[in-house]
């Protein structure tokens, strides 16, 4: 099987025939003609097919690392604590806790 520069990377498929039915039996992205040659010979006697890969499974990211989203969640826990601590220190300050709970500081 000889396919050109052109047609290249491409994906070559071997089936079995079996009452006139195609089993699929392996796959392989090529990407170039001893890659082809060598499929082949592993698979002979089998039917081999051929198709161009497409464009969006040429080019990928390379990145197998999965990206870690920061939570906003910390941030506004810390926020609310730092906003009640602030208004207890004021109530202390200006009495008015002392009041509403008849305390004796």
């Amino acid at each position: 099987m000889d396919l050109t520069k052109e047609d290249l990377p491409a994906t070559i498929q071997a089936f079995e025939l079996q009452d006139d039915k195609e089993i699929f039996i392996a796959e392989q992205v090529v990407n170039s003609q001893s890659e082809i040659a060598a499929f082949t010979t592993r698979y002979t006697g089998k039917l081999i097919k051929a198709k161009k890969v497409a464009m969006s499974e040429v080019y990928h990211n390379g990145s197998t690392a999965t990206i870690k989203r920061r939570s906003s969640t910390g941030l506004i826990m810390i926020i609310l604590i730092v906003i009640i601590i602030a208004l207890v220190l004021y109530g202390f300050s200006t009495g008015w806790i002392q009041e509403k709970f008849n305390l004796k500081i």
